[in-house]
């Protein structure tokens, strides 16, 4: 037999490229689509959330001068100022933004300081007054700290802690710019508070750190270089041993804030539960503030804690926190009110 011809109009196969239809996901599309579930709301929702920056928000301070008269000086400048009902001696200036007004000889000297509406909330909830020994466990850059001793009119002992030199060098030059000689700086590990302090305080403020998804803001450059998933993770031990530690420095009938600037479950109600779970003289409070009719207009920035998200199952009472919506007045928070039975 002869040789087989071979076809002169043979083709090749197309080289297939398996990840041709494969789609890819950015990192804020992760983001987005893991808020969207968070909050329960529509991804585009979501999106516009998170492209908008809350008004500017400052609150006056009595410790380095007289409210009216700081409040007289920035009308005559030309401030647009609107005061909100439920916090007092704290406004929006609705004509100027954060950087102009950090620049201003009122605020150099001390006279009003510029705060996220939602940290100012977490002081008014943990309510300080004067001559209790409290505790703000992670207190830099300052905000909260120098807002109790401004509250308490500096006759309350206020322990300020951080971990980082730095941070302590910048909360040092805060609480002298603003006055508030009430407070005293520690550097230490707030992990070790509960070994050095136990039964002590009357009141502890723990701001904790976290993944940071209130502050993010989506126009920004890089918005997500520092969260992750990872992060997420991380961030969770790390507020469980803290909240542990904070909760041991209380005495009895004590109050614990926690706080974050994070909307995750897991660093939120997740870490709360782990408390709870763990400690029976624990308990959470109703966050009686939000229902008092001053705040009828800020509700809508407002939900409550959720008992279970991702499979995970949080403790009943967590419906008592509530949660920051992040919006044109305020960024994205957490608080729960802790109390010891």
């Amino acid at each position: 037999m002869g040789r087989k011809s071979t076809r002169s109009n043979y083709k090749k196969p197309r080289s297939y490229n398996k990840d041709a239809n494969k789609k890819y996901f950015t990192k804020d599309d992760i983001f987005i689509s893991r808020m969207a579930s968070i909050l329960m709301l529509p991804k585009a929702k979501v999106s516009s959330l998170f492209y908008q920056r809350a008004r500017t928000t400052i609150r006056l301070n009595s410790l380095k001068g007289n409210v009216k008269e700081t409040l007289r000086l920035l009308k005559s400048r030309g401030y647009e100022l609107e005061s909100i009902p439920w916090a007092p001696n704290v406004y929006f200036i609705n004509n100027r933004d954060k950087s102009e007004i950090s620049q201003i000889e009122e605020y150099r000297e001390g006279l009003f300081y510029i705060q996220d509406l939602s940290s100012i909330l977490a002081t008014l909830v943990l309510n300080p007054t004067k001559d209790e020994n409290i505790l703000d466990m992670c207190a830099a850059p300052g905000s909260k700290t120098t807002h109790m001793a401004e509250i308490t009119k500096n006759r309350a002992n206020i322990l300020a802690n951080e971990i980082e030199v730095g941070r302590t060098n910048s909360l040092r030059n805060v609480i002298e710019q603003f006055g508030a000689s009430s407070v005293k700086i520690t550097l230490s590990d707030g992990r070790d508070f509960g070994k050095k302090y136990p039964d002590y305080f009357d009141k502890v403020l723990l701001d904790a750190p976290c993944s940071g998804e209130g502050r993010i803001y989506l126009r920004g450059p890089k918005p997500l270089r520092f969260w992750s998933i990872k992060k997420v993770k991380s961030s969770t031990m790390i507020q469980k041993e803290l909240i542990d530690s904070a909760f041991k420095t209380l005495k009895s009938k004590g109050t614990l804030i926690y706080s974050t600037c994070t909307l995750e479950p897991e660093e939120n109600e997740g870490v709360v539960s782990y408390l709870l779970n763990r400690n029976p003289l624990a308990y959470l409070e109703d966050i009686e503030l939000i229902s008092q009719p001053q705040f009828a207009s800020f509700k809508k920035h407002i939900s409550t804690g959720i008992t279970q998200w991702s499979g995970n199952k949080y403790h009943s009472s967590v419906k008592k926190s509530v949660r920051v919506i992040p919006s044109s007045d305020m960024m994205g928070f957490y608080i729960a009110k802790i109390s010891k039975k």
